[in-house]
């Protein structure tokens, strides 16, 4: 991935994932520890942030980072989807399998309804 494509999605990523928070550009300001301008020149695409600033973005909207760098549409794709439901649960304690597990019966039951 270029510069250039980088500088067409993350603005818009940032921005999406700030309001989907109900944060303000102070706010996360704040958990980056970071100005409130830096966050503007961010959205803004004025400002391409360094790697670590991308890292502590990322850790402050409670994402993983790579989500700030794909696009709208691959991020909304079936395929991109299941892999996440997939990483999500390699990633879980064994107590939440079960968790997970309970949940999908209960849906997948009301979906035969």
């Amino acid at each position: 991935m270029n510069f250039e494509k980088i500088r067409s999605i993350l603005p818009n990523r940032v921005r999406s994932f700030r309001n989907s928070k109900n944060l303000t550009q102070e706010q996360l300001a704040e958990r980056v520890d970071i100005h409130p301008t830096y966050i503007s020149r961010i959205e803004s695409g004025k400002k391409l942030p360094t790697l670590v600033i991308i890292c502590k973005l990322a850790d402050a909207l409670g994402i993983n980072a790579y989500e700030l760098l794909i696009d709208e549409a691959k991020a909304t794709s079936y395929h991109y989807k299941i892999k996440k439901i997939i990483n999500m649960v390699n990633e879980a304690k064994p107590t939440d399998v079960d968790t997970y597990m309970g949940l999908l019966n209960v849906l997948l039951k009301s979906r035969k309804k």
